[in-house]
């Protein structure tokens, strides 16, 4: 069996892997798998010919994958790279032949200076962590704040079961949610109201999200080197794929002075939850950056949000009625330098979902 980098030849196979194996389809690939896997993969901004994602070939047949982007970050000032593994998937009846650890050592023995992945799920987090891997806590906690508390009761025992007229029944009680919702939220102190907020906002562009990450990154000794060119291709990727929702949000958020305090970045999608790839700011003034953006993403229609938190600011997710989570979607990494490992547990890095593989997914 070899391991060996994927090539253009390979996308068939592998997007048939991703299809039915990876996410529990059946019947043929759609072609927009094939596209997906080809532009993540050989167009992406960071491309590495010494760090590509891997393929386990056993005459002729692709046994298992793994999707491994380069991602350039700045350690203290100094460019180092870090490498994101992620659809990792193994065709069942090569399970027993190790293909999967052939492919996780060959990826680990690279020259990147941190091999990172922050989308473990339970499984892939025990065989990571046997392999050298390191759990990191301070980035694998999600919060989450219920907008709409009875919407999203009802959305969480519709989304986890598998009785087919939980929709219906649902869909039947969306009056009386949005009724039990608004009287909640109108209670003294209750948990579920939502703060005016004293900030402006308006639409992110690039150039002004390039200003924030150097403005507001000052503190932390690890944090991602992007320019307008990677952080365009970033964004219009995660436009086009939806991995996580149906529209995406960027906004920016300012005072009366005009002068930036904060923005977001969120995927939302009508009467569902809404997953926050990233948001920052001031740190004396990111609760008022999470008013404007609860409030926003009431406006369009979440009945939550959900992300990945800054250890700095937990205080701030707490004051806000958020509560927190560590199911699912791990963060892991394992480095040569446990200088790397060290920042990453101290809580020293400038990272979120937008900066590692998360982001860069397919919703098909």
């Amino acid at each position: 069996m070899t391991v060996r980098p994927l090539a253009d030849g390979d996308i068939a196979q592998v997007a048939d892997l991703y299809w039915k194996v990876l996410r529990g389809r059946k019947g043929p690939h759609p072609l927009v798998v094939e596209s997906f896997l080809r532009e993540l993969y050989f167009k992406n901004p960071w491309i590495d010919s010494t760090i590509p994602p891997l393929v386990s070939e056993e005459k002729g047949v692709i046994a298992g994958f793994l999707g491994v982007v380069p991602r350039k970050m700045c350690f203290r000032g100094e460019p180092v790279r870090i490498a994101f593994g992620g659809n990792f998937v193994v065709r069942p009846e090569f399970r027993n032949s190790f293909a999967g650890l052939r492919l996780l050592r060959t990826y680990m023995a690279g020259p990147q200076d941190l091999s990172q992945t922050d989308s473990a799920n339970d499984v892939s987090r025990v065989l990571l962590e046997r392999l050298g891997f390191t759990t990191i806590l301070p980035y694998s906690v999600h919060w989450v704040r219920l907008l709409k508390p009875t919407r999203a009761l009802a959305y969480g025992l519709t989304h986890f079961s598998e009785r087919p007229w939980l929709p219906s029944l649902q869909f039947a009680f969306t009056p009386i949610c949005n009724l039990l919702d608004r009287l909640l939220a109108r209670f003294a102190g209750s948990p579920f109201s939502l703060s005016v907020s004293r900030l402006q906002g308006r639409d992110l562009d690039v150039k002004t999200l390039l200003g924030c990450f150097a403005k507001f990154r000052n503190g932390y000794s690890l944090w991602p080197d992007y320019d307008a060119s990677s952080l365009s291709w970033m964004l219009g990727f995660m436009e086009r794929m939806r991995g996580h929702g149906e529209n995406l949000r960027k906004r920016v958020v300012y005072d009366d002075n005009g002068e930036i305090v904060g923005w977001y970045v969120y995927y939302h999608s009508f009467g569902q939850v809404a997953e926050v790839a990233q948001m920052g700011g001031a740190k004396t003034r990111i609760k008022e950056v999470l008013d404007h953006l609860f409030r926003d993403a009431y406006d369009h229609g979440a009945i939550a949000l959900r992300g990945t938190i800054d250890p700095q600011f937990i205080g701030d997710f707490s004051d806000k009625n958020c509560f927190f989570t560590c199911r699912g979607d791990w963060t892991l990494a394992c480095s040569r330098d446990p200088s790397f490992l060290q920042l990453l547990k101290n809580g020293e890095a400038f990272l979120s979902r937008l900066d590692g593989d998360w982001c860069l997914a397919l919703n098909c």
